[in-house]
């Protein structure tokens, strides 16, 4: 549990950064819609400037560093509840190489079926599901760099007539299973112990990769190397993650 003014230095540190996510986000986005490109979409709906830090886990990773995951509530509740619900309910919609079938699968359980619909549902979780890591030092400070992992960034066609995750963790996903069930639309090939060990190394490996690592790291986890690719946005310096695959 987070002392007072642990939670408090945290989300003064983040609020800022949030800010200028935000407002980039949206700069890029009102590009994309000009030039109509595939990408296009509305601005960023995030629940105001800074949405309630209502959860916030540390983690000791060794070298006297501790690692936060902070998940807003979209993204907890999607890995928490709605995706296990899916995958018993209506594992035929997993592992079909569309990634419709899968955000299918988790509005049907979501309730998001009483207020919206499913293109509604979409958008909001491309809006509001992420997850922050951040890490503090050895010397105790904060270190000034920022971990963004999105649930998806974007659902875009492919070509064997369906359609992908693109970025974030739903995008890694498609290597993944969990109770012998395919967690995204891929193969599933890595089986995971738990639906959150995959964030939790993510967030490990890219807040703890080098400078010169040029958007691409490694993380062994057991008899496995994962090869994780991440991008820099070159305005906020904040870290997304683009894709990660087990190698072995």
């Amino acid at each position: 549990m987070l002392l007072k003014d642990e939670y408090l230095e945290i989300k003064g540190f983040l609020r800022h950064r949030v800010c200028e996510i935000n407002h980039s986000e949206n700069n890029d986005r009102e590009k994309q819609r000009e030039e109509n490109t595939k990408y296009s979409l509305p601005n960023a709906d995030s629940f105001g400037w800074m949405p309630a830090i209502t959860l916030c886990y540390s983690f000791d990773i060794g070298n006297k560093q501790i690692m936060y995951m902070i998940p807003y509530l979209p993204f907890y509740n999607f890995l928490v509840y709605h995706l296990p619900k899916a995958l018993y309910n209506y594992p035929n919609l997993f592992g079909t190489k569309d990634a419709k079938d899968v955000i299918s699968a988790v509005y049907r359980v979501s309730g998001y079926d009483k207020i919206g619909s499913i293109e509604d549902y979409q958008q909001s979780l491309i809006d509001n599901a992420y997850c922050y890591f951040l890490l503090r030092e050895v010397n105790g400070e904060l270190k000034n760099k920022i971990f963004r992992l999105d649930l998806f960034r974007q659902i875009l066609t492919n070509d064997k007539d369906g359609y992908d995750f693109a970025g974030g963790l739903m995008h890694a996903f498609r290597h993944c299973s969990w109770n012998g069930m395919k967690l995204s639309s891929g193969n599933g090939e890595a089986e995971l112990n738990y639906l959150w060990d995959l964030p939790v190394m993510l967030g490990r490996a890219i807040l703890t990769a080098k400078d010169y690592d040029n958007g691409t790291t490694t993380f062994e986890d057991e008899n496995r190397i994962w090869q994780i690719k991440y991008h820099i946005d070159p305005d906020t310096k904040v870290y997304y993650l683009k894709t990660a695959f087990a190698k072995g």
